[in-house]
């Protein structure tokens, strides 16, 4: 017999998974600034991120097996460990050096949804439909609005600049996501895999760039909780949600999940970083909210239709 939808307890099970994900990935961005405010380099976000989650994933990577990289194959595994990996984070995590946590939290994820998209409808020709397109133009004037303040005052002069890291690293992942899902890849296989490849470039890198000297003198207590957060919630717990969201819901309603983490991201950033958002930012956030939900067709009606060859 045919069914429509999936019975309720795994539908439970699936937006329980999108909403790990929402809020593992704004807990992410509040605790990276955080961090930074608290006198971590970006490199240092990085070898938490890298670190931790490529020593969690590795036994699945065993389990999935070794050789060849646990059938990514050397030619894909170095070409996502190249778009997901510590270039990626470097752009990511630094870009809260200059700027401060809404831009962020908003520009990143927006971007990536949009641009991720637009990048299927070119390599997996998908057609984008007229409420997309609507979305995208609000989301675009939304990430205006957010970024105007550190492009017109004193005050945060360079944000621009952390503007356009986290732009570009919305573009770089969105390849990522798409070229996962363009070679059919498992997920959580091809992060396992990104994140210990990063480990033999992260942790060379990081002791070359700021030695030993540098390690003894970091604040342990920033640092594990970075270690929790961007390793484990984010690098594991929040990845593995929406794998499993995507499984039980299907992309189109598990796609709803990440366009919630800009509102997240902001209001758990209020006490753990106290930067309160000012009028132009919040009308920003709430237009991209907005623009996300109506490019993935949350305002129109959704009619109930079978799957083909189900």
């Amino acid at each position: 017999m045919r069914r429509l939808l999936p019975d309720t307890q795994s539908q439970a099970w699936g937006y329980f998974c999108g909403c790990v994900l929402a809020l593992g990935a704004s807990l992410s961005f509040a605790t990276a600034r955080a961090g930074v405010l608290a006198g971590l380099s970006p490199g240092d976000l990085i070898l938490m991120r890298f670190g931790v989650s490529g020593i969690l994933l590795l036994p699945f990577w065993m389990w999935s097996g070794l050789p060849p990289l646990a059938g990514i194959g050397w030619r894909k595994a170095l070409v996502l460990t190249a778009l997901a990996g510590p270039g990626f984070a470097l752009m990511q995590l630094g870009g809260y050096a200059f700027a401060p946590l809404a831009h962020g939290a908003v520009i990143h994820p927006a971007s990536v949804t949009i641009i991720s998209t637009g990048i299927a409808a070119w390599l997996l020709k998908e057609r984008l439909s007229g409420a997309h397109l609507f979305g995208a133009a609000m989301v675009i004037g939304g990430i205006v609005l957010i970024s105007w303040q550190g492009l017109h005052t004193a005050t945060g002069a360079r944000s621009w600049v952390g503007d356009l890291l986290f732009f570009t690293s919305a573009i770089i992942w969105a390849g990522f996501t798409v070229l996962v899902r363009h070679w059919r890849l498992h997920a959580i296989r091809a992060i396992a895999v990104v994140s210990f490849l990063s480990i033999l470039i992260v942790v060379p890198g990081y002791l070359a760039w700021y030695g030993l000297g540098h390690v003894r003198v970091l604040p342990l207590g920033p640092l594990a909780v970075q270690a929790v957060v961007q390793g484990f919630v984010q690098g594991v717990v929040a990845i593995s949600a929406y794998s499993q969201a995507i499984r039980v819901l299907g992309v189109s309603r598990a796609v709803l999940f990440p366009a919630m983490v800009p509102a997240v991201s902001v209001v758990i950033g209020i006490p753990i970083v106290g930067e309160i958002p000012n009028a132009i930012q919040i009308g920003g956030l709430l237009l991209v909210t907005a623009g996300l939900m109506a490019a993935i067709g949350v305002f129109r009606r959704r009619q109930l239709r079978p799957a083909a060859g189900v």
